[in-house]
């Protein structure tokens, strides 16, 4: 197990740095093509409680159209919030992106205190992040293993999606017993459901 978490980590390095080197133009371009495909996802049309992420690095989508699209929808918007004592991710409904965000860990923006809590039995719809991606759904995310732990706790029936940019795919990602695919993985040039 220690060589798979080694590997992990040498191909997070290397996915990080690969679009980090993007050029700005080709990026805004695959952020701008995420951004009209993510209403297209299979499952969120219908959803009315969706598990979304705000965008937290540097080498992350730009996920503001997204929360922003579920609002304007009239969705009932979901955003994660670490509790580093459970290690695990709570769950907060978000009903404005200007002040209901704070700096959480590692300056991550979560759901403030003022947010309600939600049971992750109310999510119908989940955009989950990652940093490398294989057509079999199978990710690799930050190491911490906090959606690994999360994704078990939603409903069997909940659609598990993931947008990247081109530069994430990689062919096949080191699966450990813990890992947990994710249903659809969708970039600016294919879509794939394993």
């Amino acid at each position: 197990m220690d060589s798979i978490a080694t590997l992990k980590r040498t191909i997070r390095r290397s996915i990080i740095e690969r679009i980090l080197a993007m050029n700005p133009q080709e990026r805004a371009g695959e952020d701008a093509a995420l951004t009209a495909l993510f209403p297209k996802l299979e499952g969120w049309q219908n959803s009315r409680c969706p598990l979304l992420f705000a965008r937290a690095f540097l080498e992350e989508i730009n996920t503001e159209p997204f929360l922003r699209a579920s609002l304007e929808a009239g969705k009932r918007l979901v955003c994660p919030k670490v509790d580093r004592r459970a290690k695990c991710l709570r769950l907060f409904e978000i009903n404005n992106l200007q002040t209901d965000f704070e700096s959480g860990t590692l300056g991550i923006p979560e759901p403030g205190s003022t947010c309600r809590q939600v049971d992750p039995e109310e999510i119908d719809w989940v955009l989950v992040p990652g940093v490398a991606f294989d057509a079999r759904g199978y990710r690799i995310g930050r190491g911490a293993g906090h959606y690994d732990r999360l994704l078990p706790r939603l409903r069997q029936d909940v659609p598990r999606w993931a947008l990247i940019y081109e530069a994430q795919w990689i062919e096949q990602v080191p699966v450990e017993p813990h890992d947990v695919p994710v249903d659809g993985v969708a970039s600016s040039s294919r879509i794939i459901c394993p």
